[in-house]
């Protein structure tokens, strides 16, 4: 017998990038599958975004599990608060005067309930916690004070937004429709 003198073919190495984003994509589909599932099993959609009365204020940076403000000045140490469901209708605005845009939101008649009923708790609270944070994907797009209950099932998520971030941000919160 006679041994392969043949030049071996040199192995293909794959990208680490691409072995990471692979494993990143299994990993969000390992979690996501399950957590959709588990609100379907029950006849629920997915929560859209989450209302979350804010607890207390710091100067960033922040630590834990407090959020920055959309300026990235403040840390946010917010509750629970509500986990929406069900958005009836969210449409991009331009903002009267001020030439940014914001998104009005109208909530389905069950996220307006527990709206109301989160913001005539924190109405009587003394500053900052009388502020309700709009958190959506983790992110603090908004956290204003809040004077007196919201009972109509309608608000208004102002910010620093251009007209095509206000316009993906109402689409986003459409899709659960």
């Amino acid at each position: 017998m006679t041994p392969d003198t043949s030049p071996s073919r040199p192995r293909r190495a794959r990208p680490l990038a691409v072995v990471i984003a692979s494993l990143a994509a299994l990993a969000a589909v390992a979690v996501v599958i399950p957590i959709a599932l588990q609100y379907a099993n029950r006849g629920e959609s997915l929560p859209l975004f989450r209302l979350q009365p804010v607890l207390a204020v710091a100067a960033a940076p922040c630590s834990g599990t407090d959020l920055p403000d959309p300026g990235g000045t403040e840390c946010l140490r917010l509750a629970n608060g509500v986990t929406v469901k069900e958005v009836a209708e969210a449409e991009a605005v331009e903002g009267q005067g001020t030439g940014g845009w914001t998104v009005e939101v109208v909530l389905g008649s069950e996220d307006a309930a527990a709206f109301a009923e989160v913001t005539r708790k924190i109405a009587a609270e003394p500053e900052p916690r009388n502020r309700l944070a709009v958190v959506v994907d983790g992110e603090v797009l908004s956290a204003p004070s809040v004077r007196e209950a919201i009972t109509a099932g309608r608000m208004q998520i102002a910010g620093s937004f251009t007209r095509d971030e206000a316009a993906d941000l109402a689409r986003r919160l459409s899709a659960g429709r």
